[in-house]
């Protein structure tokens, strides 16, 4: 008795499909090597300001979680925004809020300092209204983690 193989077809060309698709990383990363904290901060501030985004704030990773003097000073937050670009995506779906500010993490390590960001299109990938202006805003985060790390 010989079964027939069609029953696969289904299953290979959802595996064929979801190969096809470009899967988008969690994470984008860019390294400054050589620089400190202080020149990485300073020139990711100035990329920031050069693709049209204001400087929110940054702060320790531990800020308000510990005293001041213990903060841990390795690893930084910095926020920052277009406020356009907020005020359209907020509009389009309020979920947005959730990746709101844009936010990088550094790192200090010993030849240099890592720059890490959430990709805001693998974040957005389940919100069909959200994810081309995601996808745009992927662009604008890998525009100014090259800058800064130039």
């Amino acid at each position: 008795m010989t079964r027939s193989p069609f029953w696969l077809l289904p299953f290979l060309l959802l595996v064929l499909n979801s190969l096809a698709a470009a899967a988008e990383p969690m994470l984008l990363t860019a390294s400054a090597q050589g620089k400190t904290m202080d020149q990485a901060v300073a020139a990711l501030n100035r990329a920031i300001v050069n693709n049209n985004y204001t400087f929110v704030r940054q702060q320790a990773i531990d800020s308000r979680l510990v005293p001041y003097a213990q903060e841990v000073r390795s690893v930084r937050l910095v926020y920052f925004c277009n406020f356009a670009k907020m005020d359209r995506a907020l509009r389009l779906d309020p979920r947005a809020s959730q990746m709101l500010p844009c936010r990088v993490t550094l790192v200090e390590t010993p030849t240099g300092v890592d720059l890490i960001a959430v990709n805001p299109a693998w974040a957005s990938q389940n919100l069909p209204g959200l994810h081309e202006p995601c996808r745009e805003l992927k662009q604008d985060y890998l525009a100014i983690l090259e800058e800064a790390t130039l």
